[in-house]
């Protein structure tokens, strides 16, 4: 059986993994159980978990630890004590060093001065905002309920995935959210989007996945440079200064995001995400 086979033989076994540690953030998560879910043995689930996900197991429960502590610091009022707790860290010195590696800043400035609303304009990196005229995109994906920022599940359940079948990832390959309902009209757990990936020719979407063709035309495309819990403050710049200054309005289709790098390797400060917003 060749090396591609053997992976995508394990591809059910791996996703339940990774779904069960999206799913249990809060319960210690040893590798030991981790196997267990698996229903490998030790040694051969931790390596073909690495070479599925392009990460240790270790390394996906702390990277998602870390990224929902961020976003509590920016989006909750819990405190920090309270947060390291959660992260699963034994003092808030130990998740300040945590932190601090990931972040380049402890979390007391983080929530100081991470999120848009607090931080003065004159100390901010404005995005870089054009007009782009794109072609359709075809894309295959799996489909996310819950809130939008959350969708990094469901991206690592995908890339599992796409990995494991023949054809699907190329190195220009690039993660592609797309966000049917705004979060200002629904209750979080009740909104709908895709993690995508563009559809490679000759190829169609199975039972587990859908296909998805983005619409061409016109778009104000923003760039956001820095972590996925601070879009927010690149989102209040288009939709509340550029786009009514502009005299441009949406279409009425999904708007999308394009990961130009990927979260696993690139530090949260150096993340590139394009959001790109369909116009008449």
């Amino acid at each position: 059986m060749s090396d591609e086979a053997k992976l995508s033989a394990h591809r059910e076994r791996i996703e339940r993994v990774v779904t069960y540690i999206h799913d249990n953030l809060d319960a210690p998560l040893d590798m030991e159980h981790l196997g267990e879910v698996a229903c490998l043995s030790p040694h051969h689930w931790h390596r073909i978990y690495r070479e599925i996900m392009g990460e240790t197991a270790s390394q996906t429960v702390r990277r998602r630890r870390l990224w929902r502590a961020a976003h509590q610091l920016l989006h909750t009022a819990a405190p920090i004590e309270a947060i390291a707790e959660t992260a699963h860290y034994a003092s808030v010195a130990a998740f300040t060093r945590a932190f601090a590696t990931e972040y380049e800043t402890s979390p007391a400035r983080y929530r100081k001065t991470g999120a848009a609303q607090k931080t003065p304009m004159k100390e901010r990196n404005m995005p870089e905002i054009k007009l782009e005229t794109i072609d359709p995109i075809h894309l295959i994906g799996m489909d996310h309920k819950g809130p939008h920022h959350e969708i990094g599940q469901t991206f690592d359940r995908l890339f599992g995935w796409a990995f494991t079948t023949e054809g699907m990832i190329t190195e220009e390959t690039k993660g592609i959210a797309v966000f049917f309902d705004d979060p200002r009209e629904k209750a979080p757990d009740e909104l709908t989007s895709l993690a995508a990936i563009p559809l490679p020719a000759g190829k169609t979407a199975p039972a587990s996945t859908r296909a998805y063709t983005i619409p061409g035309g016109p778009h104000a495309v923003a760039r956001h440079v820095g972590p996925y819990t601070e879009l927010v403050r690149t989102y209040t710049e288009l939709f509340n200064n550029w786009l009514p200054a502009s005299g441009k309005t949406r279409n009425g289709a999904p708007l999308f995001e394009i990961n130009m790098n990927d979260p696993k390797t690139t530090a949260p400060s150096d993340l590139i995400t394009d959001i790109y917003v369909p116009l008449k």
